[in-house]
């Protein structure tokens, strides 16, 4: 049994939680009355020593999977009563033996929490706009160039504002006449640029950093952009095309290799053997007796050259995709040639980008893996510092990138108290963070920077500790805030003891007690019967020859051991016998219910026939022909025992008028 079914199949279906905050106006008349909540009861239902169970903990866990809203019946009500009051004799007895101290279970249950705390610490609303935004970007592919000028993200404000004005100026003479192509080789960082003019080809969402999709995305074709920024540097980009995305096709492939850098006579021999394949086509040839006949393409030749899907951006070269997104249905091109040898292919079928509800859970796999999922984040740090009053001391925190000296930025910098004090940096909540904190999180996190800015370096890391911390104080009271994750965090703690001490105390135990489970399965044979079945032996013959004189020997009244040794005396294998037993429903044991001896059924396999034995009056089965059965019943007869066991341990008390109060 696996864990994490169990653990499912208690806490049910985990939906998503949703907390409204109610707004209260601030222009209420001075002598109008407020409106105070009172409260509902929540009384007690049934306690185990001076543990209680309330009556809100009851209900949710009774409903749960109830699909009738209408009140519970007072026997669902009392079935559900003896099912929880067991589990919770359970876990009071795993806390009791302090398994939640283990520190395997401590790891567990934390590894839980922070899956279940994900969702708190992103905005639904920005990750759900940054889908749609991306969905509706992979309706297009985007072709354009780009000129880079590098600089560092931390980087002095001296070298940030050089980079800049070199980056404005190439635009400048771009929007003159100038060629972004000639410019774009001799000026820019970007290494590619010496080889390609900085033509960066098609790409779609996903493909490029996001700032430089998002001006892929909002530059209109033929335009240059403003300069932009991302961590390479500042870039101009210009937008050559756009066309709708081509979704996938399929096609069969014939290919004669030819390999890069191969000389004339080679791809002059290659295209002579694709062009024969052309007239056997044309001929009336089919193509998959084409590809056995001509191609050398191995991994597809395999699988009648039929290949995977083909994206409109995945790695195949240009030239062999816009044939294979040219072609019609059944449609077969004419030979083309890559860098790779001689192709022909045949359409076989086409599927375009699918609607968002298709696509929606890969989209989201990728948005929160990519860097614009710090866009929902940012959302959340603003909101969470808002609520819990966040205040920084700006001038304490200048005053500690100040001293840093010149090992920081070689990565050997040691965090000196004295030199660089205690004092505050920001709180939020109820938590202050010192230099202290920031000064070991700094040391810990240093890194060598050559000709970056030590006081911008490291205030960006000053941003990205405190939002961390921000975010590790707003996890760090969920259980607080909002009712639902606590009781969720409660459901999974106490599953998991119940899972760990349940394995030790019965599914485990069923197991690996060999003796008990003997023990058991003797004191209850007679529960574990066979009927009557009818014994009989199938034998196996070399050939038909064999199975005939087999038979007859048979027939004619010989042993078994007779028969094997006449038969077997030449060639050992000649006939095999297998033993079995079998009852009336089983398909054999009806066919031969009433026979005895040889019976020679009609059979795919000639060369065997079946010998009745007789009809074995029932029996208990063997423990090891019902162990699955006998393990089970030993599973249930040591839980009944062990729940049995806690409640003479632990005294459960239920409050009878409040049980019978939730039928109404």
């Amino acid at each position: 049994m696996k864990k994490t079914a169990l653990l499912l199949g208690f806490l049910g279906c985990l939906g998503a939680f949703t907390v409204n905050a109610q707004k209260v106006s601030k222009n209420v008349p001075a002598k109008k009355p407020v409106a105070v909540e009172v409260a509902k009861p929540n009384p007690t239902i049934f306690s185990i020593g001076n543990d209680s169970v309330l009556k809100d903990e009851f209900l949710r866990q009774l409903n749960k999977n109830r699909k009738d809203k209408t009140p519970p019946t007072e026997k669902e009500i009392r079935d559900y009563l003896d099912l929880y009051v067991n589990f919770k004799l359970k876990v009071k007895e795993a806390i009791t033996m302090s398994l939640d101290t283990n520190p395997a279970f401590n790891s567990e249950l934390a590894g839980y929490r922070k899956q279940l705390a994900a969702p708190y610490l992103n905005d639904k609303k920005v990750t759900e706009g940054l889908m749609q935004e991306a969905y509706e970007r992979m309706k297009l592919e985007v072709n354009a160039s780009h000129i880079l000028i590098n600089v560092e993200p931390n980087a002095s404000p001296k070298d940030t504002l050089a980079a800049w004005n070199k980056i404005s100026d190439l635009r400048k003479r771009i929007l003159k006449g100038e060629s972004f192509d000639s410019l774009a080789l001799k000026y820019s960082d970007d290494p590619s640029a010496k080889k390609n003019y900085g033509k960066l080809g098609w790409f779609t969402v996903f493909q490029m950093v996001y700032p430089f999709e998002n001006v892929a995305y909002k530059t209109d074709k033929g335009q240059t952009s403003m300069p932009f920024r991302t961590q390479f540097g500042y870039h101009i980009m210009r937008v050559n095309d756009g066309r709708p995305a081509r979704g996938e096709v399929k096609v069969q492939h014939i290919m004669v290799r030819t390999g890069g850098g191969s000389n004339s006579e080679t791809i002059s021999n290659a295209g002579e053997r694709m062009n024969a394949a052309y007239k056997d086509f044309q001929a009336g040839t089919s193509f998959d007796t084409l590809v056995e006949k001509y191609s050398q393409d191995d991994a597809s030749k395999a699988n009648k050259g039929m290949m995977n899907w083909i994206a409109s951006l995945s790695g195949y070269p240009d030239e062999f995709k816009d044939v294979c997104f040219s072609l019609k249905p059944n449609e077969v091109s004419k030979p083309f040639m890559t860098d790779y040898g001689w192709h022909m292919v045949k359409f076989v079928e086409y599927r375009p980008l699918g609607e968002y509800k298709d696509v929606q859970d890969v989209i989201k796999n990728k948005v929160t893996r990519d860097v614009r999922s710090e866009g929902s984040k940012t959302a959340v740090i603003v909101r969470v510092k808002k609520e819990n009053n966040y205040k920084e001391y700006t001038a304490n925190v200048n005053e500690f990138t100040a001293k840093l000296d010149t090992n920081f930025m070689k990565a050997t910098w040691a965090f000196d108290e004295k030199k660089m004090g205690k004092k505050p940096l920001f709180t939020i909540g109820n938590k202050t963070y010192t230099a202290v904190d920031f000064g070991q999180y700094l040391e810990a996190n240093q890194d060598v920077h050559q000709k970056e800015n030590s006081v911008m370096v490291a205030k960006n890391h000053f941003t990205t500790w405190s939002n961390e911390k921000c975010l590790v104080y707003e996890e760090s009271i969920l259980e607080t805030k909002y009712p639902e994750f606590n009781n969720i965090m409660t459901e999974y703690h106490d599953g998991i003891l119940l899972f760990d001490l349940t394995d030790k105390k019965v599914w485990g135990k069923a197991i690996n007690d060999t003796a008990g489970l003997e023990e058991f399965y003797n004191g209850r044979k007679t529960k574990y019967m066979w009927k009557e079945r009818v014994h009989y032996q199938t034998f196996n013959c070399l050939d038909a020859k064999t199975k005939a004189a087999t038979i007859k020997m048979f027939n004619s009244g010989k042993s078994e051991a007779d028969v094997f040794k006449k038969m077997t005396k030449k060639l050992p294998n000649a006939i095999m016998a297998k033993d079995a037993k079998a009852e009336k429903t089983d398909a054999t044991g009806a066919k031969l219910w009433d026979a005895k001896g040889v019976v020679d059924i009609t059979d795919p396999d000639a060369n065997k026939f079946y010998y009745v034995l007789g009809i074995i009056p029932a029996e208990p089965k063997t423990l090891k022909e019902a162990k699955g059965l006998v393990t089970s019943d030993y599973q249930e007869f040591l839980m009944e025992a062990w729940v049995k066991e806690l409640r003479a341990k632990y005294p459960v008390t239920v409050n009878e008028p409040e049980l019978l109060n939730l039928t109404r």
